[in-house]
């Protein structure tokens, strides 16, 4: 217990004659543990801003039925191979690297003389870690209605509220969607799937399933052949066409936000070690004199470190914590995105606890090599 106490002793001293250095030290660890925390919020919320920009895109795959010839569906002529609506549910089941599904049976007709193609969606299917506000162009067509595509419309003189016949069957025109400035997109009309499977007769079809991927791993290499692999390996016979400008952009995006955050990390860290160091070096420099005569008064050189290794631990610990907290306080302040994610709580317990032991670690160079001096030549130098 005596020697319990004396140790307290000893390292409160400590602290109270290195008052300026270690308070100097803990304003490094506060302030590098809240940029840290601050970090992980921008990093957080970057990604997820550039997932919610990405998503609104519109899907980034597509899934066709076994045997599709993708020619004819450039073409516009669906009239090939058909796959069961249930390898929608199949998916959205799954562990695959896409999140978001919707299912769906095209055909081009004639109405009025005029070419569209007729779309039935499926309700979005989504996997349950998914972001769940639907797709902006997974549309939800009520049964009974429609939603026509902005040159669909006009060719056919279409407003909200007036009525269309298809394949001899009345619908209600819902909405005019706004153009999109692509074919075929702008003279779809789309239906709930299960309308266009009756009027087609096929039942429980579909003859594309559109996907999104948005939370592929950042380190994935080969992204499509990765994305392809997950994929065949729930459905092995369908075929997977990635919309790769789309893909390929939105994973760089992501790669490039977390290869910033870990530049910045590295840096932070780096900094606030080599002042831990100098700073430590300096002291233990200074208290030569000390060290010389404790190790002559035969107090071993392990409880000596050990006086300046629980000075270390303390003051870090305390400045992990305080930086953790003033670090989750300015991160809204301080992140630009419209919504803001702040750190988790996991992460700022891992920061403040780990803080400690790197403080030690990049501390006890100087406290080692202070040691292994001969105390003899040490206090001849200071006496001279």
């Amino acid at each position: 217990m005596h020697r319990n106490l004396t140790m307290r002793r000893m390292i409160g001293r400590e602290i109270q004659r290195s008052k300026w250095s270690t308070l100097l030290c803990f304003c490094i660890v506060v302030l590098a543990t809240s940029l840290l925390a601050i970090m992980i919020a921008v990093g957080r919320s970057s990604v997820d801003a550039t997932r919610v920009q990405m998503k609104d895109m519109g899907f980034n795959l597509l899934l066709t039925p076994p045997g599709a010839d993708l020619a004819q569906y450039q073409a516009l002529n669906f009239d090939g191979p058909d796959m069961p609506e249930t390898y929608v549910d199949q998916l959205a089941a799954s562990t695959v690297l896409a999140q978001h599904f919707v299912g769906k049976y095209q055909k081009t007709i004639q109405v009025e003389g005029k070419t569209i193609v007729l779309t039935g969606l499926r309700p979005e299917a989504s996997q349950m870690n998914a972001f769940r506000k639907p797709m902006p162009t997974a549309y939800d067509v009520p049964p009974g209605k429609v939603l026509a595509g902005a040159a669909a419309a006009k060719a056919l003189d279409l407003r909200p509220g007036s009525q269309m016949t298809i394949l001899g069957t009345p619908f209600e025109v819902a909405e005019i969607i706004e153009p999109k400035g692509a074919i075929p997109e702008d003279i779809r009309v789309f239906a709930h799937l299960g309308d266009v499977q009756a009027l087609l007769g096929v039942n429980g079809r579909v003859n594309a399933i559109d996907a999104l991927a948005c939370l592929c791993p950042v380190d994935t290499k080969d992204i499509l052949n990765a994305l392809e692999q997950s994929i065949r390996a729930v459905l092995p016979d369908v075929g997977v066409q990635p919309y790769r400008d789309i893909l390929l952009a939105r994973h760089e995006q992501r790669g490039m936000v977390y290869r910033l955050q870990l530049a910045t990390v590295a840096i932070v860290i780096a900094v606030a070690a080599t002042a831990i160091w100098g700073l430590t070096y300096l002291n233990v420099r200074n208290r030569r004199s000390e060290i010389g005569v404790f190790r002559a008064l035969g107090i071993r050189g392990g409880r000596i470190a050990g006086l300046f290794i629980a000075k270390i631990a303390l003051y870090s610990l305390a400045g992990g914590v305080a930086g953790c907290v003033l670090g989750y306080v300015l991160a809204p302040a301080l992140v630009v995105t419209e919504r803001v994610l702040l750190p988790d709580i996991g992460s700022l317990v891992l920061i403040a606890g780990a803080t400690p032991l790197v403080a030690v670690l990049f501390g006890l160079p100087p406290i080692v090599a202070g040691l292994l001096q001969d105390p003899v030549d040490v206090l001849r130098e200071a006496a001279a």
